[in-house]
């Protein structure tokens, strides 16, 4: 049997969910087992481990694996990094100190900065300069540098990072001290203008050194799972899924792993976007919620949001990602009492270890999860991904102790603490809409993620958002999305021209042609993107404004800013002078593509059973339960009901009714004016 099988693996906090897919037969297969936060990458080959026993796919019928990881992002923020050594032009050591000034809280006296990644005493400088032009003034000192080579060797660091002032327009001074230092010790160095040519010194230094910071970690991350898979006898092509929605091989990974950054939730927004395109409606609000964080993302005219400048853990990193706005709100996030005596939920959570006191695992403390099996929303009798057994006496007990703290009922208080995480998801959308001061009543809300379908509902009516979309396997669907991904390389250079230049048409073209020669460049010297690239249905693309017009160039170029800037801000100036500050290129190689046309075999048996469920706003109801499996398009749903399936729960209030479509998508209709 030949090699036909393609796996997304997406590793979460709580769980790492696996979808298979036959490309010869287009079986489709979805399973979540239980995240290893000790080990990541034995999480990754337990997924293939289960895939074959459940399944009986070997290593040897894996064609493709593709993958997403919230390991980067969990390491910046939690600070888990290696130590690193910054190199800079002398009088530039304090650029991570310095920032920008301003103040997210404007009239906060006690507000704190981030502490740089890089402490002082590891920021070192080498005489040199290079001005805005990219004209050398002053050469490399070569003195200095080797000054600055035996003093960070003498640190005992990890990784260096070399940002030199004005490198974007000539990187030939960080070129040269960066070969000086790879000459000399193993350290992990990064140079910026190999990562970011764009100007913004704060930006592209802090990118650096993140970038720096986290390839000892991922290069030990990739290498273990690549061990992994060659040891269970695996040959399948890896892929690793980027912060803007495409993948990267691990060589190019360990080059660059900021981009990895975002991975595994960016990943179901590209197939919140491929969902958008099937069932014609351009404009969704992606709602992500699983074991460790909620996720929230925008879906406008069928394409997702992305931003040049994001920031993680709250330091800035300036490379294109899809925007993705999170908060520590999922099904373990932990409830406790503030100093005030407030209930607060999250940001910290049980994660898979212990994982909520209802999985039997040692938990104690009362999580989201315990409280939505109190309520009767969840039951023992639905393990999750099938096979996590919960235990409701468990929960309680976990509960109590919270609950005579607040002098209220074990019921009222797992009712509470979903009206305080339903309240903070509500704030995460708002804060993701009102960038562009968007209406969330002109979207509809996709729902996904382990426990998204569970709160979806009560978030669409706080938002008076009147259509939920649940997709098949909402809780797989961020690993769905890993198989629709292609590689993607971005590449950029800033250099400033006026718009009264004569001569902007041919420096536009000029400019992107040499950023497509460096994309090539970087292209045929990777096996692994040759080999992609040799598919029957790969390209690599590219495009420019006008690039066929020798003139007219600037004028669309223009035309277009102008429009775009009247539909974000509300207005535009026309007349005035304008300036182009960066130039941007997208090269994509296309992966050849599973079916994932898939249709489900529902039977259509209708209504399971009925139990107690407590429903937001009128307590205790006897709701209907339903099996996922059991329904087929056409059949509609009337609130209060409970729909299981094994990756995730949907809770139909009696606000709501649900209709499968016909792509056995679950479409819930809210009724937002009910009292």
């Amino acid at each position: 049997m030949s090699a036909s099988w393609y796996v997304g693996v997406d590793i979460g906090g709580t769980f790492t969910d696996v979808v298979a897919v036959d490309a010869e037969s287009g079986a489709l297969h979805h399973l979540k087992v239980p995240s290893s936060r000790s080990d990541p990458a034995a999480g990754f080959v337990q997924g293939l481990t289960t895939l074959r026993e459940e399944i009986g796919v070997r290593q040897s019928d894996l064609r493709l694996l593709l993958h997403g990881t919230t390991l980067a992002t969990n390491a910046i923020i939690e600070r888990r990094l290696a130590s690193t050594a910054l190199v800079t032009t002398q009088g530039f050591r304090d650029v991570l100190e310095i920032g920008r000034h301003w103040r997210d809280e404007l009239y906060d006296p006690f507000l704190e900065y981030p502490e740089p990644l890089v402490s002082r005493e590891l920021r070192f400088e080498v005489k040199e300069r290079i001005d805005a032009a990219g004209t050398v003034v002053e050469a490399v000192d070569h003195a200095s540098a080797g000054a600055v080579v035996q003093q960070i060797e003498d640190a005992n660091v990890e990784a260096v990072a070399v940002v030199f002032l004005h490198s974007y327009r000539n990187p030939a001074h960080e070129e040269e001290v960066a070969a000086l230092l790879r000459a000399r010790n193993g350290w992990f160095v990064c140079g910026s203008a190999e990562l970011s040519r764009e100007l913004r010194e704060y930006e592209r230094t802090s990118t650096t050194v993140m970038n720096a910071a986290l390839m000892p970690l991922i290069d030990t991350y990739l290498t273990r799972l690549e061990t992994g898979l060659a040891a269970a006898g695996s040959t399948a092509s890896l892929f690793v899924t980027q912060s803007n929605g495409g993948a990267l091989t691990p060589a190019a990974a360990r080059a660059r792993p900021v981009t990895l950054a975002l991975s595994g939730p960016v990943a179901g927004v590209v197939a919140c976007g491929r969902l958008a395109r099937t069932i014609g409606s351009g404009d969704l609000i992606c709602f992500d919620m699983g074991g460790t964080s909620a996720d929230v993302s925008i879906i406008s005219d069928f394409e997702p949001r992305m931003s040049s400048e994001l920031k993680i853990g709250d330091l800035p990193m300036r490379l294109p990602a899809v925007h993705v706005h999170s908060i520590g709100a999922g099904g373990g996030s932990l409830a406790s009492l503030d100093v005030g005596g407030a209930l607060r939920v999250g940001p910290e959570s049980a994660g898979s270890e212990p994982g909520p006191a209802c999985y039997g695992r040692g938990g104690t403390a009362p999580t989201v999860t315990d409280c939505q099996l109190l309520l009767g929303r969840l039951t023992d009798r639905f393990p999750l991904a099938g096979r996590l057994g919960l235990d409701p006496e468990l929960a309680s007990a976990a509960i109590e102790p919270l609950a005579n703290q607040l002098g209220m009922s074990n019921e009222s208080t797992a009712a509470g603490v979903i009206e305080v995480v339903n309240a903070a998801m509500e704030g995460a959308v708002r804060v993701a809409l009102r960038s562009r001061g968007d209406d969330p009543r002109d979207f509809a809300l996709v729902a996904f993620g382990g426990a998204g379908p569970l709160h979806a509902a009560e978030l669409a009516r706080r938002l008076s958002v009147g259509t939920v979309i649940v997709p098949p396997h909402p809780g797989t669907l961020s690993a769905l999305g890993l198989l629709t991904a292609d590689v993607r390389l971005d590449f950029a250079v800033s250099e400033l021209h006026s718009n009264g230049e004569l001569n902007l048409a041919e420096v536009l073209v000029a400019g992107f042609r040499s950023l497509a020669a460096q994309a090539q460049a970087e292209v045929e010297s990777d096996e692994q993107l040759r080999f992609a690239r040799t598919q029957r249905r790969t390209r690599v693309t590219f495009a420019t404004e006008g690039r066929h017009t020798r003139y007219g160039v600037t004028d669309v170029v223009f035309k277009r800013f102008h429009e775009l800037h009247l539909r974000t801000y509300g207005f535009s100036s026309p007349a005035d002078e304008c300036e182009v500050v960066t130039m941007r290129l997208v090269a994509t190689i296309g992966i050849d593509k599973p079916p994932l046309d898939h249709i489900p075999r529902n039977q259509g048996t209708g209504v399971a059973s009925t139990r107690s469920v407590f429903m937001p706003d009128e307590g205790v109801l006897d709701a209907a339960i339903y099996e996922r499996n059991d329904l087929v398009p056409g059949i509609s749903i009337r609130g209060p009901a409970v729909i299981h399936q094994a990756d995730s729960t949907t809770l139909v209030p009696s606000y709501a009714e649900a209709q499968v479509d016909q792509f056995f998508n679950l479409v819930l209709t809210i009724d937002t004016t009910a009292p």
